[in-house]
């Protein structure tokens, strides 16, 4: 790479276009969601009764079945219309931007719900980190992408174009209802701190510790890669060699930290399921953990797959703990 991190990339006029164009659509696509939901609150009444213009089966949804509400938002507004736009554009960028706030959508949707019943000190607590979670992954995402909209698409997603001559269509499933799976599996928790007006206590107080805990793991990790990253570049321009392993910081203590970050944050939120006398909405919890451990074992082979970088991250892999941060081991 000639460009660096060290200073903002200059951008031609149609590189401006594209980034207006693409944060144009990136503040839109979630209007027809949050429309429904101010109908629902506005019009239909939790006592049964429905004003004029709300038809029944739309307050029943809402009222009656807000997990299926949520899920019928979730295919509507992201499953189809990303993925139509994705293919319009050619690219499946837009659902990584969105996977940082979409949470934030769905659990305030059980917040504000009209028959929402919860002890209001854990509704704020587990409502402050989830912002507090969102906040730090979109600004690590924009980070990332250098403060641009849509300029690429996750590298996975990228290799799958490549090998599938139809992947404009078969996208929909691993890219869009796959993340539907996921997204309001995680969230579920939050439905049931929601649903359950158990009073706060202690047990709550350890429970928040644990998922700031992986908030801060995660931002650590994620801050010392991008200083890794921009060292790299820096050496470059000095025509300097590579530094070919991050082993530094939290790094040194596990392969990938960023990952056990998120699983902490997420494994803390659904204790809170746990607690509340839900144990059922771990799923979607689980169902992250194994994803991330497929996608673990993807980054790593992908990394091996590069001649220059081979040797050095076998000899990581020997000494470093997967996940876990974990003394490295002597050599």
């Amino acid at each position: 790479m000639s460009s660096s991190f060290l200073a903002p990339p200059r951008r031609s006029r149609e590189d401006l276009h594209r980034d207006l164009k693409n944060a144009l659509i990136f503040f839109l696509v979630p209007i027809p969601a949050v429309l429904a939901w101010w109908l629902l609150v506005r019009l239909c009444d939790p006592a049964g009764a429905c004003s004029t213009g709300a038809p029944a089966w739309f307050c029943r949804l809402g009222l009656e079945h807000p997990i299926g509400f949520v899920n019928a938002l979730f295919f509507a507004n992201v499953c189809v219309l990303f993925w139509l736009i994705s293919v319009v554009q050619r690219s499946s960028w837009l659902i990584d931007p969105y996977w940082t706030i979409l949470p934030l959508f769905i659990a305030h949707f059980y917040a504000a719900h009209p028959l929402a019943s919860a002890d209001p000190t854990r509704s704020w607590l587990a409502l402050g980190l989830l912002w507090v979670w969102s906040t730090r992954l979109t600004v690590n995402y924009f980070r990332r992408e250098r403060w641009r909209f849509g300029v690429r698409e996750d590298w996975r997603y990228a290799k799958m174009r490549a090998e599938q001559p139809h992947f404009w269509w078969s996208s929909f499933f691993p890219v869009y209802l796959l993340q539907q799976g996921l997204l309001v599996g995680l969230t579920l928790p939050f439905w049931a701190i929601h649903v359950h007006p158990r009073g706060f206590d202690a047990v709550d107080l350890i429970i928040a510790a644990f998922a700031l805990a992986g908030i801060v793991i995660a931002h650590l990790a994620d801050t010392q890669l991008h200083a890794f990253v921009r060292e790299n570049l820096a050496r470059e321009q000095r025509d300097e060699a590579r530094i070919e392993v991050l082993d530094r910081g939290i790094w040194g203590w596990s392969r990938h930290p960023n990952y056990f970050g998120e699983q902490l944050f997420w494994w803390a939120i659904a204790a809170w399921g746990l607690r509340l006398g839900e144990g059922w909405v771990v799923i979607g919890t689980l169902a992250n953990t194994v994803i991330l451990a497929v996608v673990t074992v993807l980054t790593e082979r992908r990394i091996l797959e590069r001649a220059d970088r081979r040797e050095a991250y076998r000899a990581y892999q020997v000494r470093t703990s997967v996940w876990l941060p974990w003394p490295p081991r002597r050599r």
